[in-house]
C-alpha cells in the first residue's frame, strides 16, 4: 500500500459518511481527495470547505487516476455507479470499496460490475453512522475506534484487500474480515433489528397519544433514538436485508408475545427471569 500522503482517493458521495471520510483523510494527510457528488449544490458546499481537490457530478472523471474508490451512496445506487466508474481511465492497481450496511446485494451488484471489468472490488462497512444525515453531519474522527467489517470472496487479491483493510485501520477502525453473507446476518441482529425494535417503541409510545412524550425522561429518549434515522435509507436498508432480518424480527416476536403472556397471568417468577437474563446478556457485552 502507498504511504498515504502519495495515494490518490476518490469519494463518491459527500454525505455524512464521504463527508466524515473526507475530514479524516484530510487530517491524515492523504495526498489527492476527489469527489463525486449527484448535485452541485452538495459541490459547492465540499469546494467551500476545502474537503477535496476535484469536486464533479461526473463519476468517471473522479475515478481516474484514484487508487481508492469509496462507495458512500445507498445501495440501491452502487451498481450503477460502479458502471459509471468502470469507464474511466484509472490507475495502476486501483481497488473499489464501500460503506455499505449490507454487503451480499452489493457484492453481487456493483462487484460483480467492478469484476467483469477487471477491477477489484473488495466489499466493507464501517458501523460508523448517526441518526443525522447529510455533508452537514459529517465529522472529524467518526471512524475513530468503529467496527469495520471486510467481505472479501475466496478469490479476492491479497494486496487488494491489505490496501483496504490498511486505509480503514489508519482512519481507526477495528477490521474483521467474513463473508458477505454472514455478515448481513450478523448486522440483522446487532443493527437492523435494534432500528425495528426502536420503530415499534416508537409506534407504540407515541400515537396514542404523543402529547405523553413531555413527561418521558431518558430511558424512552434512549430506546427511541435510532427511528430518528432516514425513513427513505432504512427503507432500503431493510427490504435489501430482510431475508437475514425476518428470523431476527420473528424472535423479537416471540419475545413480546412471551412478555405479553407473563404479564397477563402476572407471572412474577417468569417475569424476574425474563429481566434478569437480559441484564445478564447486556453485562456480558457492555460491562
Amino acid at each position: 500500500m502507498k504511504p498515504l500522503s502519495e495515494m490518490s482517493l476518490a469519494v463518491f458521495g459527500p454525505g455524512l459518511l464521504g463527508g466524515s471520510l473526507l475530514l479524516d483523510a484530510r487530517l491524515h494527510g492523504v495526498g489527492e481527495l476527489r469527489v463525486w457528488g449527484r448535485r452541485e449544490e452538495s459541490l459547492a458546499q465540499v469546494r467551500q470547505r476545502g474537503l477535496a481537490d476535484v469536486a464533479s457530478t461526473d463519476a468517471a472523471a473522479v475515478a481516474e487516476g484514484a487508487d481508492l474508490l469509496v462507495l458512500c451512496v445507498p445501495v440501491g445506487g452502487m451498481k450503477a455507479l460502479a458502471e459509471d466508474i468502470v469507464q474511466a481511465k484509472l490507475g495502476v492497481d486501483p481497488v473499489v470499496t464501500d460503506v455499505g450496511s449490507v454487503k451480499a446485494a452489493v457484492v453481487a451488484g456493483a462487484g460483480a460490475v467492478c469484476r467483469r471489468a477487471g477491477l477489484v472490488f473488495v466489499g466493507s462497512h464501517p458501523m460508523a453512522g448517526a441518526e443525522t444525515a447529510g455533508l452537514g453531519a459529517a465529522r472529524a474522527g467518526l471512524f475513530q475506534g468503529a467496527a469495520c467489517i471486510l467481505t472479501p470472496e475466496g478469490d479476492t487479491d491479497p494486496a487488494a484487500l491489505a490496501k483496504v483493510e490498511n486505509f480503514w485501520q489508519a482512519l481507526g477502525c477495528r477490521t474483521a474480515q467474513m463473508e458477505a453473507a454472514h455478515h448481513d446476518a450478523l448486522v440483522a441482529r446487532i443493527s437492523h433489528l435494534p432500528h425495528l425494535a426502536a420503530v415499534a417503541a416508537t409506534l407504540a409510545s407515541f400515537k396514542p397519544d404523543a402529547s405523553m412524550a413531555q413527561f418521558a425522561a431518558g430511558g424512552l429518549r434512549d430506546t427511541t433514538r435510532v427511528a430518528s434515522g432516514s425513513p427513505g435509507m432504512w427503507r432500503e436498508i431493510l427490504l435489501e436485508n430482510r431475508r437475514a432480518i425476518l428470523p431476527a424480527l420473528a424472535d423479537l416476536h416471540r419475545a413480546t408475545g412471551e412478555l405479553l403472556e407473563i404479564l397477563e397471568k402476572a407471572d412474577e417468577d417468569s417475569l424476574l427471569a425474563r429481566l434478569e437474563e437480559a441484564q445478564q446478556l447486556r453485562a456480558t457485552r457492555y460491562s
